[in-house]
């Protein structure tokens, strides 16, 4: 069963990387991450999992 504590919203894991949310968005596309990883969830709303927001910490480094 999945815990929805580590289902982020775009604004959630912008604050955390703290980064602008359409740069967030960018960067995300255009690593390729898997669906599981994240998907959209409305106009300019996306989730992430845990797995998601890791990598994009690494990549944002």
């Amino acid at each position: 069963m999945s815990d929805v504590r580590n289902v982020y919203i775009t604004k959630e894991v912008a604050d955390i990387l703290k980064i602008n949310p359409s740069y967030l968005l960018r960067l995300a596309k255009s690593m390729n991450l898997a669906p599981s990883e994240m998907r959209e969830a409305g106009k300019r709303n996306y989730l992430f999992s845990k797995e998601a927001v890791e990598k994009l910490k690494k990549r944002s480094e």
